[in-house]
């Protein structure tokens, strides 16, 4: 396929995210240590789908996740991400939460999923990641009856006494969930009435996202598709993209902790000298980097365009090594600072934990490698 999207472009579209990011992002977080406000989260929302940058619902729009026939579409949207995350990654989450929506009603056919406004797609179960049964539906393997009976219980939309979680803004009018038929994956929408939302408590990261438990008796209203085959495509295709996103904020938190860390290196003085030049404090931050150049080569990897389910393998596998090299390089980032690098004032502690967040998301590292091993098993 030809593409669209020539690297010029990547770099002229990736350029204003950038600036706006810098600029606009930047002067209104008050400190590294600060989670954006609910209103300012808002506001910056409005800009940057004025920008261009988190896309609406009209047929001419832009931003995340709406080019991903292009070859390069996929490396956009990721890096688009990683650079709202590196100035703030709950910003730049929200931004992808936003835009899943646009992304499967455009997949479906089906605008009038996009009924409510603010929808959120929350591809988290209850059971991890399906264990063995998620990968062999995904490959279109054989399934058992477990295999039935697992999925049906791990995207029930209506499972009485248990609840699943979002992480999402509080104030979402409805939800665009999957649920398995025992045939395939399909799509139902649901208003945030028929969901009694709860609190789920702070997260241990991402301060400016909520944790909000859903549960519900009402099995909302169906989008389909009623292609099983196309049904195993769209959802694959959902995680491959979710994927994308969790490494691609992770790569950005990390690179925002490196950049603190070798300011503090610059400026921090000791026996005389900049600690820059002392041996242990260079081993740390070259950790820092070399997370960062691992991490950043596997996302290029995972982005290549354009976006095919069949991949989610290759992403899953990619997914399972990104996470603990990224909380491994923002730990060894916050070390720079010594004790005080914990104290909430320097912004480490929450680089940390956000990263530390990301690798729950989603299914863990442990998750994604027993996905990986039954997925190349049955292929």
């Amino acid at each position: 396929m030809e593409t669209l999207l020539s690297k010029e472009d990547l770099r002229t579209a990736l350029s204003e995210v950038r600036r706006f990011a810098r600029g606009v992002v930047s002067a209104r977080i008050e400190g590294p240590e600060h989670p954006l406000p609910r209103p300012t989260l808002e506001r910056l929302l409005s800009e940057a789908t004025e920008a261009g940058f988190v896309p609406d619902a009209t047929e001419e729009a832009t931003g995340l996740w709406v080019d991903l026939d292009d070859p390069m579409g996929p490396t956009l949207s990721a890096r688009t991400i990683e650079t709202l995350a590196a100035v703030n990654p709950g910003i730049a989450w929200t931004c992808h939460v936003r835009a899943m929506p646009v992304w499967l009603a455009r997949r479906l056919n089906k605008p009038e999923a996009l009924e409510e406004k603010e929808s959120v797609v929350p591809l988290q179960g209850y059971h991890g990641l399906g264990r063995v049964a998620l990968p062999r539906y995904l490959a279109g393997a054989q399934l058992e009856g477990d295999d039935r009976a697992m999925l049906r219980d791990w995207l029930s939309p209506a499972q009485p006494g248990a609840r699943r979680v979002v992480h999402a803004p509080a104030g979402f009018k409805a939800v665009l969930s999957p649920y398995f038929d025992g045939e395939a994956v399909r799509w139902i929408r649901q208003p945030i009435d028929a969901l009694d939302p709860l609190p789920a408590g702070p997260t241990l990261g991402l301060d400016e996202v909520d944790a909000v438990a859903l549960a519900s008796s009402d099995a909302g209203t169906p989008l389909g598709p009623d292609d099983p085959e196309e049904a195993r495509k769209i959802f694959a295709e959902a995680l491959v993209i979710q994927s994308l996103a969790l490494v691609a904020v992770g790569i950005g938190c990390l690179r925002h902790a490196h950049d603190l860390a070798r300011e503090q290196a610059r400026s921090r003085v000791q026996g005389g000298q900049r600690i820059e030049h002392h041996p242990a404090v260079q081993s740390l931050i070259g950790s820092a980097d070399t997370a960062l150049l691992a991490t950043d080569a596997l996302l290029g990897r995972m982005a290549e365009g354009p976006l095919r389910g069949n991949r989610i393998g290759d992403v899953f596998a990619a997914r399972a090594e990104a996470h603990p090299l990224l909380c491994r390089g923002a730990t060894d980032a916050l070390q720079v600072f010594g004790g005080s690098g914990y104290m909430q004032d320097v912004g480490m502690e929450k680089a940390l934990r956000d990263s530390q967040q990301l690798r729950l998301m989603g299914g863990t590292p442990g998750e994604l490698e027993r996905f990986v091993s039954e997925w190349d098993r049955v292929r």
